[in-house]
């Protein structure tokens, strides 16, 4: 097996019930590389982040991190083991930014002088939150949001980031931002599964793109490829087969 691989999927489908929508979803992602999940809405892409995060079980196929078969673990051992989730902008709304940045350090152990120096450093990387420590999540922007959620990562330390709808609902500036954290994630050798409904964010991070329709992936191209082909990306994005 590649050392290098930190995600392994291979051959995952499930659904909801009686209602399948992921048909054998093979994918690997390596050590410092980002990969861009894009495809139209409904194709599967949130599903499948529910699977590889353990919030939803697979009728086959397997989940590796690490070289480990990580299939039937639960969600929370799954972090302890590296993998970490951002999904929407998710936070505890009465809470104050420092204090949900502590409930994330807690895993990592109950020492209270290193969970305040690992709180500390991921504020130092956003001083739009490190002004903002004491007031309540739920006052927070958009932007501020996905920003304490990815302060949470940095806490964790993951081996492997998901990251479920990236862009969506955020101001440019605020998005370059983000990206620019995500890509010094990379140099420091995390592994990222990205979700990104545009495709020119995507080609903006991604050293691979991967296109999904009707739960399977059809398509993967390197950002320089599409740039060549400005119609094949427009034709994927849609949905569409390419020659």
């Amino acid at each position: 097996m590649d050392s290098d691989v930190v995600l392994r999927v291979d051959g995952l489908s499930g659904g909801y019930g009686s209602i399948q929508v992921l048909f054998g979803i093979d994918l690997t992602v390596r050590k410092g590389e980002t990969v861009a999940l894009c495809g139209p809405n409904g194709v599967g892409k949130s599903t499948l982040v529910r699977m590889l995060s353990g919030l939803n079980r697979p009728r086959a196929g397997t989940v590796t991190l690490l070289g480990r078969d990580v299939t039937a673990l639960s969600g929370p051992k799954r972090v302890r083991l590296g993998m970490s989730t951002v999904i929407g902008q998710q936070a505890f709304g009465s809470l104050s930014v420092r204090d949900n940045l502590r409930l994330h350090a807690y895993p990592n152990g109950h020492d209270d002088d290193r969970t305040d120096t690992v709180v500390d450093g991921a504020l130092a990387v956003f001083p739009r939150l490190a002004v903002r420590t004491d007031q309540p999540a739920a006052n927070l922007s958009g932007g501020e949001r996905q920003m304490l959620v990815l302060a949470k990562t940095l806490i964790q330390r993951p081996s492997l980031l998901l990251i479920d709808e990236f862009s969506l609902g955020l101001a440019p500036v605020v998005v370059g931002g983000l990206l620019e954290l995500v890509r010094r994630l990379a140099a420091a050798g995390v592994a990222t599964l990205v979700i990104e409904q545009s495709v020119n964010v995507a080609m903006s991070i991604a050293d691979r793109l991967l296109f999904m329709e009707h739960g399977t992936i059809i398509a993967e191209h390197t950002p320089d490829e599409l740039r060549a082909t400005p119609d094949l990306a427009r034709r994927l994005v849609l949905g569409g087969h390419a020659e």
